[in-house]
C-alpha cells in the first residue's frame, strides 16, 4: 500500500525537478535562436544542435540520475566528464551565445557534490566566463553567466540534500513501521501467554480437584466445576480485551486472585502489602503480571504447599516477590512467561531476577521505578 504522505512528497519533488529542467531547457532553445540568428552553414547547424541534444541528455542523466536505456552503461562520473568537455568545447566552437548552454554542467556539478564543491563550482564558471569573454561576449552578460550558473550549482545541490533526506524518511518511516508491528506482535504473544496460561492452570487445579471429589462430596465438586465455569468465562472475556489492548490488569485484583487460586490448589498463599497504595499505571501494570505469571508457575511447576507473595513500596520504586517451598518452574527457571516479564520491567527501567530461593523452593522478584 502507498503511503499518501510519501506520493505526495515525491510529486512535488518531481514538479520542483522538472521545473529546473524546463529552465535549462530554456537556456538551450535560447542559445540555438541566437546561433541560427547567424545562418551557420548547414552542416555545422547539424552538428552543432546534435552536441548541445547530446549535451542536455547527458545533463539529465547526472544531474538526477534519471535511467536512459542507450547510456545506463556509461558511470555517472564517465558521463559528468564528458558533459563538462561538451559544455566547454560547444562556446568554443559555435560562438559565446552557447556558454549559456553551461547550466547543464552547473547543474550536474551540484547535484554530484563531494569535496570542494564552492571551488569547483567557481573554477568552472570561471573558465566558462572567460571562454565567453574570449568570445566578445559583454562583460554584463559574462557576469550575469557566472552568477546563474553558481547559483543553478547551489540549488541542485540543496535538492540532492533534499532527496537524500526524502529517501533516508522513507525507510525510516519503513523501519519504525516494522518494528512497530514486531513490537505489537510481543505484546500480544506475552499478554495472550500470561492470561491463557493463568487461566488454564487454575482450570487444570480444579479439573483435578472435581474429579477426586466428584464421588467424595458431590457438592463441592459441583462448585468446583462452577467455578471452571466462571474462569473459562472470564478468561474469555479476558483476552478478549488484551487483543484490542483494552485490558489492564490491576495489582489489588491479582492479588486477590492469587490468594483464591493458590487456596483452590491446597497451596498456603500469604499476601503481605500495606493497608493502601498508588501507583502509577505502568508500574501497576507490571506489578499485576508479575503476580500472575509467578503464581502460575506456582500453581503449574512448583508442587509447593506455601507460597508467600510480598509487595514493598519504597520512595523510587516499588516491589513484588514471590517466594514458594517448591522446586521452581523448570532447571533454569526462565520460561517464556519470565522472558515476557523481564521485557515488561526493562521496558519501564526496571529489573527482574528469579531462581531457587536461599532455602528452598523458588523466589520471583521484580522491582520497578515509582
Amino acid at each position: 500500500m502507498v503511503d499518501p504522505a510519501d506520493e505526495h512528497v515525491r510529486a512535488m519533488w518531481n514538479r520542483r525537478k522538472w521545473s529546473r529542467f524546463a529552465l535549462m531547457y530554456l537556456a538551450m532553445v535560447v542559445s540555438a535562436v541566437f546561433y541560427l540568428s547567424r545562418h551557420p552553414p548547414v552542416w555545422e547547424t547539424v552538428l552543432v544542435l546534435l552536441v548541445a541534444a547530446v549535451t542536455a541528455v547527458l545533463g539529465m542523466r547526472t544531474t538526477f540520475d534519471i535511467s536512459l536505456p542507450l547510456l545506463n552503461r556509461l558511470s555517472s562520473w564517465l558521463s559528468y566528464v564528458v558533459l563538462l568537455a561538451l559544455c566547454l568545447l560547444l562556446p568554443i566552437f559555435a560562438g559565446s551565445e552557447w556558454a549559456f548552454n553551461s547550466i547543464w554542467a552547473s547543474a550536474a556539478t551540484g547535484w554530484i557534490g563531494g569535496r570542494w564543491l564552492p571551488l569547483r563550482l567557481v573554477a568552472y564558471n570561471a573558465v566558462i566566463g572567460y571562454i565567453a569573454w574570449s568570445q566578445d561576449l559583454e562583460p554584463v552578460l559574462v557576469g550575469w553567466l557566472a552568477v546563474v550558473g553558481l547559483m543553478v550549482g547551489f540549488f541542485c545541490r540543496q535538492s540532492r540534500v533534499q532527496s537524500d533526506m526524502f529517501l533516508e524518511l522513507q525507510v525510516s518511516r519503513r523501519e519504525r513501521a516494522r518494528l512497530a508491528v514486531a513490537e505489537e506482535r510481543d505484546r500480544i504473544a506475552r499478554d495472550l501467554h500470561d492470561l491463557v496460561g493463568h487461566s488454564l492452570s487454575v482450570i487444570a487445579v480444579k479439573t483435578e480437584l472435581a474429579r477426586r471429589l466428584v464421588t467424595a462430596d458431590p457438592a463441592k465438586a459441583e462448585q468446583e466445576l462452577a467455578d471452571i465455569d466462571t474462569v473459562v468465562r472470564r478468561a474469555l472475556t479476558e483476552v478478549r480485551q488484551a487483543v484490542t489492548n483494552y485490558r489492564r490488569p490491576t495489582l489489588a485484583g491479582e492479588l486477590a486472585s492469587a490468594r483464591r487460586a493458590a487456596a483452590s490448589a491446597g497451596i498456603d498463599c500469604r499476601v503481605e502489602s500495606p493497608d493502601s497504595w498508588s501507583l502509577p499505571a505502568p508500574a501497576d501494570g507490571v506489578l499485576a503480571w508479575s503476580v500472575r505469571e509467578g503464581v502460575t508457575n506456582v500453581l503449574r511447576h512448583s508442587r509447593a504447599t506455601h507460597c508467600t507473595i510480598t509487595l514493598s513500596l519504597r520512595d523510587s520504586h516499588a516491589e513484588v516477590s514471590i517466594v514458594d517451598d517448591g522446586v521452581g518452574p523448570g532447571q533454569d527457571g526462565r520460561g517464556n512467561g519470565l522472558a515476557g516479564l523481564a521485557e515488561r520491567a526493562r521496558a519501564l527501567g526496571g529489573s527482574m531476577d528469579s531462581g531457587p530461593h536461599q532455602d528452598c523452593g523458588f523466589h520471583l522478584r521484580v522491582r520497578v521505578p515509582t
